[in-house]
C-alpha cells in the first residue's frame, strides 16, 4: 500500500501531463527506436573504422623494389604527388576492364572529395587556422594510390617475365 502511494506520489510530482497508465506504448516505441539508431550508428562507425584501417595497412606497405632494374620505368610513374595525377595514371595503365578493377580506388576517390569539400569549407569559414587534417588526410588517399599503383605495376612486370619465359 505504501509503495503504491509513493509510486502514485512520484509520478503525479513529475509527471503530470502523463495519464495513469503505467505502460505507455509510444515510450516503448521510442526506447525501441532509440536503440535500433544507436546500433546503426555503431554499425556505420564499425565499418568506417574498419575501411580506414584498411586504408591505413595499405599505405603502410613499402612501394616497389627500386633497386629492382625491371621496375625502373615504372618509378617515373609513382613520382606524383597529387591524388589527381595519380588517378590519372592509375586508370591509363590500369584500365577498366572489369567491376573490380577500379572499384579500390573508388571509395578513396570518394574520400577524398569529401577531404577536398571539407577543406574548402573549412577555410572559408576559418581562413586563419587552416585545415591540417584534411591536407593529412588527403595525402593519405595519395600515399594509397601510389601503393596501389605500385601494387598494380609489379604484378604487371611479373606477368610479362612469366609470358616471357614461355618463348
Amino acid at each position: 500500500m505504501l509503495a503504491m502511494r509513493f509510486a502514485l506520489m512520484v509520478r503525479r510530482f513529475y509527471c503530470a501531463w502523463r495519464t495513469e497508465i503505467a505502460n505507455c506504448r509510444w515510450s516503448k516505441m521510442l526506447i525501441a527506436a532509440f536503440i535500433l539508431v544507436i546500433s546503426a550508428a555503431a554499425m556505420i562507425q564499425f565499418a568506417v573504422f574498419t575501411w580506414r584501417a584498411s586504408l591505413l595497412r595499405t599505405v603502410s606497405e613499402p612501394l616497389t623494389n627500386e633497386a629492382d632494374g625491371a621496375l625502373e620505368p615504372c618509378l617515373n610513374l609513382l613520382s606524383s604527388s597529387s591524388f589527381q595525377e595519380v588517378l590519372a595514371v592509375y586508370r591509363d595503365v590500369c584500365p577498366d576492364l572489369g567491376t573490380s578493377s577500379t572499384s579500390n580506388l573508388r571509395g578513396v576517390s570518394l574520400y577524398y572529395a569529401l577531404m577536398r569539400l571539407l577543406s574548402r569549407l573549412g577555410s572559408s569559414l576559418i581562413p586563419a587556422t587552416g585545415a591540417g587534417w584534411t591536407q593529412r588526410e588527403m595525402a593519405l588517399c595519395t600515399q594509397y594510390a601510389t601503393v596501389r599503383l605500385s601494387q598494380r605495376l609489379e604484378r604487371n612486370v611479373t606477368l610479362v617475365n612469366e609470358a616471357r619465359s614461355y618463348w
